[in-house]
């Protein structure tokens, strides 16, 4: 399951993710965050994204290949992507996998310490 919400007050895009995923709910999740980043883009809001996977399931390369095909085509340089992991092992695992650059964590808290840190740069 992938849920996503939106904080009105910080601004930021909330993404957690449990279990193994398949193609048709990661496109679906993506359009939902298509819409909430052209909305942010148009009102110059920062796109600061929190995704929680640290009760996902490795999902499978063909899926992991899908969420990098749709990461590479919305995020532009100057976004924030903070993305939690179970552990330091997982970290290693992202890094390699992921095609988007984004900072990796085992700690929610300072995960959103880290995107409220700095203001949105052009």
């Amino acid at each position: 399951m992938i849920e996503l919400t939106v904080n009105s007050t910080t601004g930021i895009i909330k993404t957690v993710g449990t279990g193994t995923w398949d193609a048709e709910e990661v496109d679906e999740h993506y359009r939902r965050i298509e819409f909430i980043i052209a909305d942010f883009r148009t009102h110059g809001k920062p796109i600061r994204m929190f995704a929680d996977v640290s009760n996902a399931d490795i999902q499978s390369p063909e899926i992991e290949a899908k969420i990098n095909a749709h990461s590479m085509r919305l995020y532009q340089p100057g976004d924030r992507i903070a993305l939690v992991v179970k552990s330091s092992i997982l970290k290693a695992h992202v890094r390699e996998a992921a095609a988007q650059d984004m900072a990796l964590f085992c700690s929610h808290n300072a995960a959103e310490t880290w995107l409220l840190a700095h203001d949105h740069q052009a």
